[in-house]
């Protein structure tokens, strides 16, 4: 009988085998050794990715999955309002973004936003 709110015996063995394929994927990475030699290589591939992987890492940085776990309640408190508005919201964060913000930041070469904050820091420091 499955009860709820438990873990039985199948949720074990699908989440072992999940924990397993990701330990996998781990360690033939580090012991074939890849591509990847730097740290710069690493987090920002060596600054020489395409429009397409850039689009689609900055897609998923904003569709988080908090905001996706409460796009229901969102929806049962506001309504169609909310599905009509959330689009029109992300359209201006993306204009301004790719307009305003990438052009001051892209040319400092920085790796993630806590850099611009040391950046600007130390330039009003010194």
């Amino acid at each position: 009988m499955w009860s709820v709110g438990r873990l039985e015996w199948p949720d074990y063995v699908i989440l072992a085998v999940f924990l397993a394929i990701s330990l996998g994927i781990g360690v033939y990475q580090s012991l074939t050794g890849g591509r990847q030699h730097t740290t710069s290589e690493f987090i920002m591939a060596d600054r020489r990715l395409r429009v397409v992987p850039t689009a689609v890492s900055l897609l998923v940085s904003f569709q988080s999955a908090v905001m996706i776990l409460g796009l229901a309640a969102e929806m049962y408190q506001y309504g169609i309002q909310h599905l009509v508005c959330t689009p029109v919201g992300f359209l201006i964060t993306m204009v301004v973004s790719e307009r305003l913000v990438v052009p001051w930041i892209y040319p400092l070469q920085l790796v993630s936003i806590n850099d611009v904050s040391i950046e600007a820091y130390s330039k009003h420091t010194n």
